[in-house]
């Protein structure tokens, strides 16, 4: 009787992988994908202002970006990042963790605040012995609340009589002005059982140098071909940037501090399965990787926002926030779940 032959995990993965490898080599052409037009400008607005026509263009994919300069007063912003620079200092903060083909993985971002990123929680879910322990998916919920009335609260760096004193926190600002703007209004995503319990409005984030990706680490937060219907984005409001002059003259890295966006557009599974194997580098943390989608990617959109900036970009483009020796980064990010004629959805 013959033995049986079992193919085994690599060997499945192997194949898959000279498939792909075949496919791209015949019909791959990731450079032809690169959008050209008004689907890969920036939207600059110098008004502070969330405009319902720019919030369509983009989540059609009609632009890759939408830069709002002076959403939030400057010298507000510069102050509350040193502040949250100075509460980093007290209490050290976290890794902000970023998906790869790995699982988690470090990044040059930590963020600050009473509940990790959705994502985190998710992965150190597992099934508790002890029936007190808090799971951490109910301890990210908890902190989610704590958060929102902490923030809102005025810094012990700027009055000395905190409790009496409160302050517009500017992700409140932005899902209030989302809000306003979007035709179907604006919310937190929440839970889509019984509690339906909110998730976060979005966290802070701190980027200190020298970074270990100088260049800047690409990648995307969701990976998948774009749809007008649906889409998943980020929204970045900047409180303090590094000086990119002197972080230039030190590194001679070309837009130090700067955030890179690629116009790309797979709009197609076909396209993506065409281009997989250079695609996938956007889920690998490695020199290697990082090398061949940089390459196949071309020139980025250049966006230097400055302190009290918006920055809006699908997720699901490719993206980085250029390295630096010097300075630190102070942002603000929260993700929006977008579908069409519906009411966006802010999570974190």
């Amino acid at each position: 009787q013959r033995r049986r032959q079992f193919v085994t995990n690599q060997t499945r993965h192997d194949a898959i992988q000279a498939l792909f490898r075949h496919i791209e080599s015949n019909y791959g052409n990731l450079s032809s994908l690169i959008d050209t037009g008004s689907a890969a400008e920036t939207i600059v607005v110098d008004d502070g202002i969330i405009h319902t026509n720019h919030l369509t263009r983009l989540f059609k994919h009609d632009a890759t970006a939408l830069h709002i300069r002076n959403f939030y007063n400057a010298e507000s912003a510069k102050q509350l990042g040193d502040d949250l620079i100075q509460e980093s200092l007290r209490k050290g903060g976290n890794n902000w963790k970023i998906s790869t083909s790995r699982g988690l993985e470090s990044s040059d971002v930590g963020t600050l605040g009473m509940h990790s990123p959705y994502n985190v929680a998710v992965s150190r879910q597992t099934v508790l012995d002890d029936e007190d322990a808090v799971a951490p998916i109910d301890e990210y919920f908890d902190g989610v609340q704590r958060e929102f009335h902490s923030r809102r609260r005025i810094s012990p760096y700027s009055s000395q009589d905190n409790d009496a004193h409160y302050q517009l926190w500017p992700l409140d600002k932005l899902r209030l002005e989302l809000d306003e703007a979007w035709q179907f209004g604006a919310g937190l995503a929440r839970e889509k059982n019984d509690k339906r319990r909110a998730f976060g409005g979005g966290l802070p984030r701190i980027m200190r140098g020298p970074t270990r990706w100088k260049r800047g680490y690409i990648h995307v937060d969701e990976l998948g071909p774009l749809d007008v219907n649906r889409g998943l984005f980020s929204a970045n409001i900047y409180l303090t940037m590094p000086n990119a002059a002197h972080t230039s003259e030190r590194d001679e890295i070309p837009g130090a501090g700067a955030l890179y966006v690629w116009p790309l557009g797979v709009r197609s599974r076909l396209d993506w399965y065409r281009n997989a194997i250079t695609l996938s580098s956007l889920s690998a943390q490695d020199p290697e990787s990082q090398h061949i989608i940089r390459k196949a990617l071309g020139e980025p959109n250049v966006i230097r926002p400055n302190p009290g900036d918006l920055v809006l970009l699908c997720a699901q483009r490719p993206h980085c926030a250029v390295g630096f020796g010097d300075g630190v980064r102070v942002s603000l990010q929260c993700f929006l779940q977008y579908e069409r004629e519906q009411r966006l959805l802010v999570d974190c």
